[in-house]
């Protein structure tokens, strides 16, 4: 990496460790939302870049550069995810026997799949800016690793904060909203680079901004569907430790008001707003409507942390402001592919 970037990667990490470790820190939990929603979002603007050259989509082109540019942070975010070591022994299966539930081997296996993950990506990111054979080949590959760490984080990062709830379907629900994530991130990108209503006359016309907001609005139905699947077993099942679960985030103020939220950040507005087709090639529209969901996703990882963690706001703010400014530094360098695809 360039020495510019090493110099502001070292003063994020110490401000992040400075709010983990200093007066500011309760016990983690702002840093843990912090990386769960980051890590979403990086790995999902990989994931959307290697998905669409798997099949060879054509509107990747505008904003392909932007979205492999922040590769790099995977590995700033691995790091991070070490000085949550301490926040581990809140985890309520701590003291259990077995190999599964040692303290180090849950640290190192996540640290691990974050660390292939950022491999897998910059590998990736190399191929697909030389343009080589085989970048199909480690679009497979990181795909592969995307799907297993998104899955991890959803069953380690989350799902056993609050043991003895059980969702199998967790892992499958957080790589789709992640690759979600990675499609909002094209919209705002495609807005930004190139901010024009694009006119389409002809029926069959396509644009790729038309192609990013179709995208958005089928993921709009894809995670409803999800939605649906994963709450209709725990409403049908009724079982004390599943209803438990729920009831704890919609029966108080403001979990309630989230909660609700949440389905109008991922549903009611993508789907209502990017219906007409006018909409679908207003690029002021699929900015907003972008927005929408990756402020749904914050919101859901908020939701998901609140009843069992502590959250200190300005610990909170501090840590995300801080991957806010590297992300935007990464996604915005304009030097010629190698400044930023050779970290």
């Amino acid at each position: 990496m360039t020495g510019g970037r090493i110099v502001l990667f070292v003063l994020a990490g110490g401000i992040v460790a400075l709010t983990q470790f200093g007066p500011l820190a309760k016990d983690g939990g702002s840093l843990l939302l912090t990386l769960l929603f980051w890590a979403a979002v990086i790995e999902g603007c990989i994931a959307v870049v290697a998905a669409c050259t798997l099949i060879k989509a054509k509107w990747v082109a505008s904003v392909k550069r932007e979205l492999l540019s922040v590769h790099p942070l995977l590995l700033f975010v691995s790091v991070l995810f070490l000085f949550l070591t301490p926040f581990v022994d809140s985890y309520p299966w701590i003291g259990r026997e077995g190999l599964w539930f040692d303290k180090g081997f849950f640290v190192g296996r996540n640290f691990v799949l974050l660390l292939l993950a950022y491999l897998a990506a910059r590998r990736f990111a190399i191929a697909s800016h030389r343009d080589e054979e085989g970048r199909e080949r480690f679009a497979g590959i990181y795909l592969f690793v995307f799907v297993v760490s998104q899955s991890l984080m959803a069953f380690d990062w989350v799902m056993s904060l609050a043991y003895p709830w059980i969702n199998t379907l967790m892992g499958g629900y957080f790589f789709i909203e992640s690759l979600f994530g990675g499609f909002a991130l094209s919209g705002i990108l495609y807005a930004f680079l190139h901010g024009r209503p694009v006119p389409t006359h002809e029926p069959g016309g396509r644009s790729d901004l038309k192609d990013i907001a179709i995208l958005l609005f089928g993921f709009s139905i894809l995670w409803v569907g999800l939605f649906f699947a994963q709450f209709l077993v725990i409403w049908y099942g009724n079982l004390p430790e599943e209803v438990s679960y729920l009831l704890a985030r919609v029966t108080s103020s403001p979990l309630r008001e989230l909660s609700l939220s949440i389905l109008a950040l991922y549903f009611f507005i993508p789907f209502l707003v990017l219906l007409p087709g006018r909409s679908k090639t207003n690029p002021f529209v699929v900015f907003a409507v972008s927005v929408s969901i990756l402020l749904g996703i914050l919101v859901e990882r908020f939701v998901y942390l609140a009843p069992v963690v502590s959250l200190h706001p300005l610990a909170t703010a501090i840590n995300f402001l801080a991957l806010l400014i590297l992300f935007v530094h990464g996604v915005m360098k304009k030097e010629a592919g190698g400044t930023v695809l050779k970290a």
